[in-house]
């Protein structure tokens, strides 16, 4: 190398490169003020998305909206995931389970993580009603099993709970009937529920396009230590979605069965 050749640093840069001195702060601000801009943008029409999901467990508020769609969201499914059962075993599920046929049609439109709500193939109001009828028919036939009152998940729906008797003792119980507080499901206001199954029921019902799994519903990676359960809710909390007709309603009559026998340990559950 020729040091006697080399560039003076003192000398004065040429025109060009005093450019694009000038030029890279503008370009760099303008990229965070657009960046930014954007994030804003986002987060409003996401709330706004939010908010038009309903009331549900969280606070329908901003507050709610942070901690479900801010912090929560990184460790839920995507919805394409929702109807995957790679982690459910292939046997165990109750015959009643196993002898459903495939839902008819397309599955609905279901949106949302908490709260998460189904916006097609709605049917009308008098089916919420029979719905909760069903429910009550449940607790009235199974005086022992169950209690029905307001979702300790969701607040302003109701649910079937585990009695607590038998959740006193839950050395008998799988480990996500204590953790839910008993709660083994609810009804949502477009007639869509939340329930528990065993993950071989759970397997089926999805499969078979009864289900899916709501966005929580997951085991986190092991690169996040594997968790189970988080915030509260199983790996096979599904939605299941509305009864469309008498025939349906049926069939929501075998899984309610099946999610109480699971939460429960009991199988000598009577149907309505």
């Amino acid at each position: 190398m020729d040091f006697y050749n080399l560039p003076n640093v003192t000398d004065p840069h040429p025109p060009t490169a005093l450019a694009l001195q000038r030029v890279t702060p503008v370009l760099s601000y303008f990229a965070v003020a657009f960046s930014l801009a954007s994030f804003i943008w986002w987060c409003i029409q996401d709330y706004r998305f939010f908010k038009s999901l309903g009331v549900g467990g969280p606070s329908h508020d901003i507050f709610g909206w942070f901690k479900v769609h801010i912090l929560v969201r990184p460790f839920t499914l995507a919805p394409r995931d929702t109807t995957w059962t790679g982690d459910y075993p292939g046997y165990g599920a109750h015959k009643e389970i196993m002898a459903l046929p495939h839902r008819k049609g397309e599955r609905p439109v279901i949106m949302g993580i908490a709260p998460q709500r189904q916006f097609t193939q709605c049917p009308d109001q008098e089916m919420n009603s029979r719905v909760l009828a069903l429910f009550s028919s449940f607790v009235h036939k199974n005086p022992n099993l169950l209690q029905q009152r307001l979702s300790v998940v969701e607040k302003h729906h109701y649910a079937l709970f585990v009695h607590p008797s038998i959740l006193a003792k839950a050395d008998n119980l799988p480990e996500i009937a204590s953790i839910a507080n008993g709660e083994l499901g609810h009804i949502h206001g477009e007639t869509s529920l939340h329930l528990y199954f065993s993950p071989a029921d759970a397997k089926i019902l999805i499969e078979r396009g009864w289900a899916q799994r709501h966005r929580c519903a997951r085991t986190q990676p092991w690169w996040f230590g594997g968790l189970k359960n988080m915030w509260g809710i199983g790996d096979t909390f599904l939605i299941v979605y509305a009864p469309r007709n008498q025939e349906e309603l049926e069939v929501l009559c075998v899984l309610i069965k099946a999610s109480i026998m699971f939460m429960t340990g009991e199988q000598d559950v009577v149907k309505p």
